[in-house]
């Protein structure tokens, strides 16, 4: 059987059954891996804390041609986020992002700029910067690298630019400028669409520097409806996000 190493964060862990976890894997050059962890369901077993969801490690796995999940034989812990993680302002954040990668990322897509941007958001939350502008940041650069994001300086339909205020159109396809605009609601300000652009050219631990006014919250809302539409999904997670109240 094929064996091969992948760095990768752990996204998500669950029972398969009595036995073994269902694992699924945001690795540095392959997008998205599902796998088994064989014993991983038994109080004591030989993965212990690797696959804690957000966990940064080094993954070792095989698979068959006929089996469409490969099986985890071992790994090593490079890098824990748990603390950072697990902390009551941010786990619920953290898990917004892991469920939106999940459900946006195609199989196959082998970006390799969604790990080295999950790992970014990680360290700089790390460092303190806010959860809710750090989440704005993770959700314009996923759908960037889904190649799904709207130009931010320019009408998809007339071509006016630059817009001070615009409207998502309801395929979430480009933005509308005032007067081509018809019933579509979802709104976004100068300052959004400026902000949504300043991040073309910076890193999230930039993301304190930003320096704009407004409260990123209709932005986290318009982009969540974006990655609802695009992966056919209802978000489950946004339900305990303040954003979302």
């Amino acid at each position: 059987m094929p064996q091969a190493v992948a760095d990768a964060l752990v996204l998500a862990a669950a029972p398969l059954n009595e036995q073994d976890k269902l694992v699924t894997l945001l690795t540095a050059e392959q997008g998205l891996l599902k796998a088994v962890a064989p014993g991983a369901a038994r109080m004591k077993n030989r993965f212990g804390a690797l696959l804690e969801p957000f966990t940064d490690g080094e993954f070792h796995y095989y698979w068959r041609e006929d089996r469409e999940l490969a099986t985890l034989s071992k790994g090593e812990i490079r890098r824990s986020f748990f603390p950072v993680v697990s902390a009551a302002g941010n786990v619920f954040y953290f898990y917004f992002m892991g469920e939106a990668t999940l459900r946006l990322m195609q199989p196959g897509h082998r970006d390799t700029r969604v790990y080295r941007l999950l790992l970014a958001v990680l360290a700089a939350r790390e460092r303190g910067l806010a959860m809710d502008w750090l989440l704005a940041y993770y959700l314009v650069w996923l759908l960037r690298g889904e190649g799904v994001l709207f130009n931010p300086r320019r009408c998809s339909s007339c071509g006016a630019r630059p817009l001070e205020r615009a409207w998502l159109r309801s395929d979430f396809r480009g933005l509308l400028c005032p007067a081509c605009r018809r019933e579509e609601r979802l709104e976004l300000g100068g300052g959004e669409l400026e902000f949504i652009a300043w991040t073309a050219t910076r890193a999230p631990d930039q993301v304190g520097e930003w320096p704009g006014r407004f409260a990123p919250a209709a932005l986290v809302r318009a982009l969540a409806a974006m990655v609802e539409h695009h992966g056919e999904v209802t978000l489950q997670s946004r339900r305990y996000l303040p954003e979302f109240r």
